[in-house]
Order: C-alpha cells, then structure tokens, then sequence
C-alpha cells in the first residue's frame, strides 16, 4: 500500500512539472498573445496522462494548470477559471477516445481516428470557449472573440496530434525489445530525420520539404505507430522552431499566422504517419492472426486425420492441404493435383464409384457423402470419408470444397468390435451352455448321479470353464495388442522345455504329439512364446484327426529361432495362407464347422512380431499344415 501510494505521488508530481514547464514554454513564446499561444503541448501531455494513467489523476492536471497559468501574470481567479476548462478538456477529451475502443499502442486505424476527433478536434473547444470567454470576463481579451477562439482551440488541438501520441506509443512500447541491428537503424533513422528536418526549417533550404518524405515513411514501414509518432513529433518541433523563428516564409502577415501554417502541415503529417503506421500494426497482426489459425487448422487435421480439399472446376485446379497430402501418402506439395490424378490414387475398384457419385452432385448441384479406398505410393491401402458441396456462382458452376478423413482406424475398430461381440455371442454361448446344464443337472440330481456320472459331469465342467477362460484370456490379449501394450520381456530360456511345458498343458484329446529338436537357449519373453506354442498346438488339435498325429520342431538356424508345428489336417489352401493369421478369420469356408473364434492364429503372429519376427503356413510334404514361427537374433547357446 506504502509502495503504490509513493508510485501515485511520483506520477502526480511528473505530470504537474510536465504540464507547468511546457506551458511556460508556449506561453513565453513571441508568437503568444498572452495565454493564448499557437503552441500549447500542455493539451497533450494532459491527454495522454489520463489514458495512460487514469482519469483518477485529473486533479494533477487542474493543479498543473493553476499553478502555469498563475504564474503567468493571470490572477489567481482567472487562473483557476482556465485551469477548470483546461481539466475537463482532458478529462472529457480521454473519456470520449476510451468510448471508441481506443488502444494505446495506436497499432489501429480506429484508435488513430477516435484520438484524432475526440481527442484533437472535439474536446478542444471545451477549454477554447472556457478560456476566452474567461477572459473577455475579466477584460484580459487581447483580440477578437472568434480569433482568440480559434488560436486557443487550434494551439490545444495541435498539442493533442504532436505531443500525446509520442508518449502513448512509447509508453506502451517501453517493454519492448530490440535487437543491436534495430536500435542502430532507428538511431541512424532519428538522425537523419532531425538533420533534415533542421536544414530544411531552420538553415534555409524550406523550397526542399520534400527531403523529408523518404525518412517520414522509413519511419512508419519499419518501426510502425512508434516510428510514425516520433518522426511526426521530430519534424513538428524542429519545423514550428523555424516558424517562430522565422526562417519559413509562408506567405502570411504575422509570425503567429506562421506558425499556425507549419502546425497545421506538421498536424497533417503526424496523422497521415499515425494512420500508415496503423495500417502496417493490423496488417501484420492480421497476417499473424491468419498464421496462427492456419496452424491451429493443421494441427486440428492432423489431430483429426482431416485434410480439406478446394477443385477450381473452370481450370481443372485441385488444392490440398498439407495434412491431406499426408493422408494419401505424399509430401505437402509435392506435385500439382488434377481431378484425373485424384482419380488415380484411389482403389481401381472403387474410382467408377467415386467419378459417378462426385458427376452426379455437380450435375444436380448438390452436396455429397461417401467413403472408398486409396492406395498410397508404398502400395497402402486406406479408408477415406469424403465430404463435399458445390459453389455456384450467377448460375455458373464454379468450384468444390470439401474434406477427406482416414478412417481407416475408426473403421478396423468397429470391424474388430463386430467380430469381437460376433466371437463372443457364438463362441461363448457353447461352453456356457453347457455349464449352465452340468449346473442344473448337479443342482437336480446331486443325490441319484453315480460316482462315474458325477466325474464325467466335473470334468465336463472344468472343459467348459477352461475355454471360457482360454477366450477372455486371448480376447483381453486383443485388446492389449491393439493399444501396443505387448511389450517384450526378453529372459534367457531353455526353449526346448519351454515347448515341452506348453504341450503338456494342452487339452490333445488323445492326438499324439511328437517334439525334435535339441536344447536351444534363446533371449525371448517365455509367457509369450509359450503362447504361441499352445495356440498352435491347440490349432493343430483342432484340425487333426481322432488317429493323427502332430509334429512339433524346434531349431536353431544360426541366432535365429525357428518353430513349426505340423498337422494331419486338410491343409490351408494357397489364397487363405495370409489370411489365417487375421483377427477373427478361421480360413476356408470349408474349416467354418471346426469350433474356434479365429483369435489363437492373430495371436502367434503378434507376439511373432512382438520379437522382430513373422510367421507363415506351408504345405506339409504327405498332406495337412505346417505353420512356422521365426524369432530372430534371440539364441544364445
């Protein structure tokens, strides 16, 4: 509280000795008539304090006013009559620019204006009218009403357009940084234009003011709202020094007319730099604004895997945006896109499609929706929802917008959460069945089953509960995969007995299984490859004869690691040997009788590629399948 009192008594003081020793300066000029002086900074100084500062510092601003125009031969009636006009000409003047959305930086066209009305031209002819006619009262007048209006009002307004805008621009700019570079260019700048402005104003070369344009707009392009205040302000001073020094003849019969020209000129001036410095302020926040949105619009698409498209029908011009570039496996302008090379990049199955549906909308007019494939350079392929509508133009078809989205993800999830909820209603409702009748039996006929009957029962129950864990089991390994959470943790195994374990917990419904190989030690994540040892045993089982027999091998080929496990089966037909290993795909239509939800094969490859490795189906020499496992780089003796 201490501390913020001290700061209002220091600003307090500041604007008084400001306002006192700038009007003594105006008023003790030559070209003054009394208090009434063509050259009253006083006006701006006042302005700007209460937009920079507060209207809760107006009473710096009576005082200053007082105390100026007190000690300037008036009495102290007269001074404190001026010093009311002079107060609210402030007050009113910084009430009426903060009304029209001023900002003090004057980086807008709008606040230029809002200063340059209210500010300059309005509130001024408060305190001219208070003043001169204060003065005609005590009989102090020295000219005419209306001129002695008219010099106050001008001297007041002039004030506002040279002085108050240096000090909002630079009070607002005072945090600003600027690098060696830019403080050498606007000291060099300041120089060259005070240098100027002093040959021309005061060394005699006035028939050359054209001097000064280059610097005055160097000033606005490169350093904005403040380049033009302080230039304005530089020339203004300089330039109304030579005029009450007479040194510009402007043709007119006094010196006070002189001045009045040269501030009416450097008036002009300062406002015309303000509003080119303004505009260069809102183009470059808007070209930033622009920037900043484009980059939150490409962030949203890549978030989002939405790229939007724009197809200049007249010129057969396509424009993409980056991140539909990316969709379709490109680099962000890569090349120039035509409809005909759209065409060629989707799926040849689906491009009579997508030609007819997007000729059909241009030809009706109307807005589309749809989705197809694309296949992408690296031979990819991808789901695309396209959206789009047409623009028409004086009857004239013109263009199409629209936007693309992959969804290839979205839609493997859905296909994945249909054949999830598919597995479970079909492959659940067998083993629950059965529980639930072993269940009622035992609850009904506990007392009359035999001891035969009663085991028999047990067992068939144990079966059953062990398949329904065997499927939540893999359907939770699904899940796991699917949000890359099967991290690999490699630990030195002995393969062999790792094999001979996991056959051993196998339910083989009395098949034989025959193991070969010799010890092997291998680096791999044991619950893993155990799995993939049960899922193809338990696959085997499933397609091997009562009588078969399965075939377990287990090699190593250098640090590599391979696994084959062979059946008696019918075998895997050529156009099905990729496809066993997808989620949910059981093969041929001709195996759909073989109980399975299609999960045991997706698994083996996962954890497969889980290891760096891959797996495969071959035909067994002699009839039936023989699936292998390659796990690289992972046997150690």
């Amino acid at each position: 509280m201490h501390r913020a009192r001290l700061r209002s008594a220091f600003w307090f003081a500041v604007v008084i000795g400001a306002y006192v020793g700038a009007a003594k300066v105006g008023i003790h000029l030559d070209v003054a008539h009394g208090v009434i002086t063509p050259v009253w900074a006083p006006s701006g100084i006042a302005l700007a304090a209460l937009l920079i500062l507060g209207l809760r510092y107006w009473p710096a601003v009576a005082v200053g006013a007082f105390v100026a125009n007190l000690t300037s031969d008036s009495s102290a009636g007269v001074a404190a009559g001026i010093a009311v006009g002079n107060t609210l000409e402030a007050v009113v003047g910084a009430a009426l620019v903060r009304r029209f959305g001023f900002r003090q930086e004057l980086d807008r066209v709008r606040s230029v204006i809002a200063l340059t009305v209210c500010g300059a031209l309005l509130s001024t002819a408060i305190a001219a009218t208070n003043g001169v006619t204060i003065l005609t009262l005590a009989d102090q007048r020295q000219d005419p009403y209306g001129t002695a209006w008219v010099l106050w009002w001008f001297g007041d307004a002039v004030g506002d357009l040279m002085v108050a805008p240096l000090l909002l621009v630079l009070s607002a700019w005072r945090r600003s940084r600027l690098t060696t570079a830019q403080l050498i260019e606007g000291a060099a700048l300041l120089a060259a234009i005070a240098g100027t402005s002093v040959v021309v104003f005061v060394a005699g070369a006035w028939r050359y003011p054209y001097l000064l344009f280059p610097p005055l707009l160097w000033a606005a392009i490169r350093f904005k709202s403040v380049g033009a205040a302080t230039a304005s302000f530089v020339v203004g001073a300089i330039g109304t020094w030579g005029a009450v020094a007479g040194k510009v003849p402007f043709g007119v019969e006094t010196a006070t007319e002189s001045v009045q020209v040269a501030q009416g000129l450097f008036a002009l001036i300062a406002v015309s730099l303000l509003v080119v410095g303004a505009t260069l302020e809102e183009r470059e926040a808007g070209s930033s604004e622009l920037f900043t949105t484009a980059s939150r619009l490409s962030e949203a698409q890549a978030l989002a895997h939405i790229g939007s498209w724009e197809w200049d029908i007249r010129r057969d011009a396509v424009t993409w945006s980056d991140e539909l570039y990316r969709i379709f496996g490109m680099e962000p302008d890569s090349g120039s896109v035509d409809y005909a090379s759209y065409l060629e990049r989707l799926h040849p199955a689906d491009r009579a499609f997508v030609d007819s549906t997007v000729q059909r909308a241009v030809a009706e007019r109307r807005p589309f929706a749809f989705e197809h494939r694309i296949v992408r350079p690296d031979g990819t392929e991808r789901v695309i929802s396209s959206r789009g509508q047409v623009i028409v133009e004086d009857d004239q078809l013109v263009a199409m917008l629209g936007t693309a989205q992959d969804v290839t993800e979205q839609r493997q999830a859905e296909r994945l959460r249909d054949d999830i909820l598919s597995a479970v209603s079909h492959e659940l409702r067998t083993p629950l069945t059965a529980v639930l009748g072993f269940a009622v039996t035992l609850e009904q006929r506990r007392n009359e089953l035999s001891d035969e009957e009663l085991g028999r029962i047990l067992a068939e129950l144990v079966g059953a509960a062990r398949r329904l864990e065997r499927l939540l089991v893999d359907l939770l390994d699904v899940e796991r995969l699917r949000r890359g959470a099967a991290d690999v943790s490699r630990e030195r195994v002995d393969a062999l007995e790792l094999v001979e374990r996991a056959v051993a917990a196998c339910d083989l419904d009395g098949r034989r299984v025959d193991i070969s190989g010799g010890p092997v030690t291998a680096e791999i994540d044991g619950a893993k490859v155990e799995r993939i040892v049960e899922n193809l045993i338990l696959n085997a089982v499933k397609h091997t004869p009562q009588e078969g027999s399965i075939h377990v091998r287990l090699d190593a080929l250098g640090d590599d690691l391979m696994l084959a496990v062979e059946d008696d089966g019918p075998g895997v037909a050529n156009e099905h040997k990729d496809d066993v290993f997808e989620i949910f795909n059981r093969g041929a239509k001709v195996l759909s009788a073989t109980p399975g939800a299609g999960i045991g094969l997706a698994l083996v490859s996962r954890f497969a590629e889980a290891h760096g490795g891959r797996s495969w189906v071959e035909d067994r020499p002699g009839g039936g399948a023989s699936f292998r496992v390659l796990l690289p780089g992972c046997v150690v003796g």
